[in-house]
């Protein structure tokens, strides 16, 4: 059972819930305005950090922020990540999502890719041209890559772009830090959903600034004192 404190837009709603019936709840209030929605999920620490001390996010999490990232995933079509974060959580294939995974440099580990689903689901690896093929001679049939025209690290959309010519609208990115900053900075997502932790760490990247004028649409408090904002872009 978990208690969650509504603090916007409803202050003084309170609810105990139990796990089914907390998804029903949330997904109500993370409920996707349209089919194109590009969405960026992170927990972080007081200090902005998004990764604890052994370089992933396990032990900033805790109280709802799991089931809520279930929920999101839920509602999307595909989970995009940086290749360094699929290294470091060692992510497996979302149940209901694709998995996406983006690389600059083209030197992802197969190792690091989860395995292709019995239905035949595979990850699909986002790089430019210059790496494609090389890219497609070590993965084979692991994941399929996507070559993406011109920088993405120095035009973020064109990730957003690739994922849409696959038929993925809905995107739900998970980081890591700078991946999503570009993301965030370069106008292209929605929705920012933000876990803040109550704790302090040091060493990890945070955030960077969003630029503009967002507005808070939510603001959610759980047991364990952990925040959960829902940050929607400035119109565009």
């Amino acid at each position: 059972m978990h208690r969650v404190d509504a603090l916007l837009p409803a202050p003084g709603e309170q609810v105990e819930l139990d796990r089914d019936a907390l998804r029903t709840w949330l997904a109500a209030r993370y409920e996707r305005p349209g089919d194109a929605w590009v969405r960026v999920n992170l927990v972080s620490a007081l200090g902005g950090q998004t990764t604890g001390s052994d370089g992933t996010s396990e032990g900033l999490t805790g109280g709802i922020d799991r089931l809520l990232l279930a929920e999101l995933r839920r509602s999307a079509d595909v989970v995009l990540v940086g290749a360094g974060t699929l290294r470091a959580e060692r992510l497996g294939m979302p149940r209901s999502a694709a998995l996406a995974v983006a690389t600059r440099r083209g030197d992802l580990d197969v190792a690091a890719l989860p395995e292709p689903t019995e239905d035949g689901r595979r990850a699909l690896v986002l790089c430019p041209e210059r790496v494609a093929d090389p890219l497609r001679e070590r993965l084979g049939d692991r994941a399929k890559v996507v070559a993406v025209g011109g920088d993405p690290s120095a035009a973020p959309a064109l990730l957003v772009d690739a994922l849409a010519m696959e038929g993925l609208t809905r995107v739900v990115c998970e980081g890591g830090a700078e991946l999503a900053g570009r993301l965030v900075t370069s106008g292209v997502v929605d929705e920012l959903d933000l876990t803040t932790a109550p704790l302090l760490a040091g060493g990890g990247p945070s955030l960077r600034a969003l630029g503009g004028v967002w507005t808070l649409g939510a603001l959610l408090r759980d047991e364990t004192d952990r925040l959960y904002s829902r940050w929607l872009a400035p119109l565009r």
